[in-house]
């Protein structure tokens, strides 16, 4: 759902098409009825053989619209139900937390919203080819934030980790980061955390603020980071210690933050959630570390949810 919720901004800022990201097992009851001839619906799953994700499906299918698939596992039944489908071709995952299923998705969805907005004639050749150019550079960028930021995030899970409790802010796509950031972070590290799009979290979440409490900010250099600097200010108003990921050199939060962990520069805005979600990925692992947990194997989870 988190990736579905990032892609929906990419369809949104490159094709100029609206999309409706949806929990799966929500879907029949929430837009079983309106679903038509004319409707597309995208599923997404790592194995295939999600039952949520397979029943949304059939529902969609019974009413004719057409079905396209995204799944890590060929000749899984997705594949087969699909009128088309995509593998995103991203190998075995061993551990039961999805990592790189995440950013693998966004990788192909980010391509089909390049290909449709040439397609439907929204953005140029020039930008066309920019974001292809970054988008094959990504690789590189996820190694250098590993190799250059993991000893800092391994700081500060042990600065942290006897914390009860997280927020995790973002403005934009970014909120779909600090979603995901906020779910891997209760997956293996059994630390209780709330995620917000960092607008709202004045609507009553800051009323759990107080002295010493961690909130992580997601912060491209984009459109929202003006904005975000505020929401940060006001966290930090409360007494909250920030944990902001940032571009490189962005001077201006590295004030105001507690800690923070630095993501190379120049990525584009449309792209940022695939690189700015590796240190949040980095910090639920070390956090589960220090906490004593296995991060590959955390408790009362399944790698492939086949039961509704």
């Amino acid at each position: 759902y988190h990736a579905c919720l990032a892609a929906s901004y990419m369809f949104s800022k490159l094709a100029f098409l609206a999309t409706y990201p949806v929990i799966a097992s929500e879907f029949p009851e929430q837009h079983g009825k309106s679903v038509n001839i004319d409707s597309t619906i995208l599923a997404v799953s790592q194995s295939g053989e999600t039952a949520d994700t397979l029943a949304s499906v059939n529902c969609a299918r019974e009413r004719a619209a057409t079905v396209l698939g995204l799944t890590n596992a060929i000749g899984s039944t997705l594949t087969r139900v699909s009128r088309v489908y995509i593998g995103q071709q991203s190998g075995p995952e061993i551990g039961v937390a999805a990592t790189k299923t995440f950013t693998s998705q966004l990788s192909v969805l980010s391509q089909l919203a390049l290909r449709l907005a040439k397609k439907r004639g929204k953005v140029s050749q020039d930008e066309m080819d920019y974001l292809a150019e970054n988008l094959e550079m990504l690789p590189d960028t996820v190694e250098t934030i590993i190799q250059d930021q993991e000893e800092k995030v391994k700081e500060i899970a042990k600065k942290y980790k006897s914390a009860k409790t997280f927020f995790f802010l973002g403005r934009g796509s970014s909120a779909a980061t600090a979603y995901e950031g906020s779910l891997k972070l209760m997956e293996i590290a059994y630390v209780p955390s709330i995620a917000y799009p960092a607008g709202e979290s004045k609507h009553g979440p800051i009323s759990l603020v107080e002295p010493g409490f961690p909130v992580v900010f997601v912060c491209p250099r984009d459109g929202t980071h003006k904005t975000l600097v505020g929401n940060i200010m006001e966290m930090k108003a409360r007494g909250a210690s920030v944990i902001a990921v940032i571009e490189k050199d962005d001077e201006e939060i590295k004030k105001l933050a507690d800690d923070y962990i630095e993501v190379p520069k120049g990525i584009p805005e449309v792209l940022s959630p695939i690189p700015y979600v590796i240190p949040l990925q980095l910090l639920a692992y070390h956090m589960a570390v220090e906490r004593g947990h296995n991060p590959d194997t955390p408790r009362n989870l399944a790698k492939s949810v086949t039961v509704k």
